[in-house]
């Protein structure tokens, strides 16, 4: 029987993980709302300017190269197709959700994010590149992929009681992570996994990656925790 295509078991694998992280499929409340976009603050841009640099240095395919940094920039510089960066529409969601320029220039990684990005840092400079790509597209797949999930704008739109126009970070986005991460964007990967060891090394980068997702999205989910108690307490 043959093996498995390398990316369907890539794709397969990842939204069964996604499946079951608390974050992703349970209610979201003000506070996961607002960790989120705090710690992610953080992981996008170590996304762009650290890990992303990494692996493309070794990646022999330049259309791929060639991608990538035009994500990186989009992400950190500027999106041609709305004249403003990434980076900017996450912090003016931010401010939408109720955080304040300061709660977003000062944060600091919690300790299970912190262990997620240093594993994938070292997916990204150390492991085949291919991990690499991995490590830094497999959220983007799971957000653009799974029907239900905390990345919709109509969940933000009902946790906060905002408008369509409010969440235009989370709109925009889902339509440029379906262009950075799936099947079809990964299609390249078969061209470059000449042997099985390659293979198996490969999918042993990528369940490693899963793996520090789960850790950052379990440290999200406490950091929203403990901000929704404080927020009870603050009322009572």
């Amino acid at each position: 029987m043959p093996a498995p295509d390398v990316i369907d078991e890539i794709c397969e694998y990842a939204l069964q993980v996604a499946r079951g992280i608390p974050w992703i499929c349970e209610p979201l409340t003000r506070g996961r709302g607002q960790a989120y976009l705090l710690q992610h603050i953080l992981r996008n841009r170590l996304l762009s300017s650290v890990m992303r640099p990494a692996w493309i240095a070794r990646c022999p395919d330049l259309a791929i190269v060639r991608k990538t940094i035009g994500q990186m920039n989009e992400e950190l510089v500027n999106d041609a197709a709305i004249s403003r960066a990434h980076t900017e529409l996450l912090r003016e969601m931010g401010r939408n959700a109720g955080l304040s320029d300061a709660q977003m220039s000062s944060v600091s990684a919690v300790p299970k994010v912190e262990i997620a990005f240093n594993v994938w840092e070292n997916i990204a400079r150390t492991r085949h590149w291919i991990s690499g790509w991995l490590a830094t597209s497999l959220d983007e797949f799971i957000l653009a992929t799974l029907r239900d999930h905390n990345f919709r704008a109509e969940v933000w739109m009902k946790t906060y009681g905002l408008s369509r126009e409010s969440v235009f970070f989370f709109t925009y986005h889902t339509k440029a992570d379906e262009d950075h991460a799936g099947r079809k964007a990964w299609a390249p990967i078969n061209r470059y996994l000449s042997s099985d060891a390659e293979r198996a090394d490969v999918l042993r980068g990528m369940k490693l990656a899963l793996n520090a997702l789960v850790l950052f999205y379990e440290g999200v989910a406490e950091l929203g925790d403990e901000m929704e108690r404080g927020r009870s307490e603050s009322r009572g």
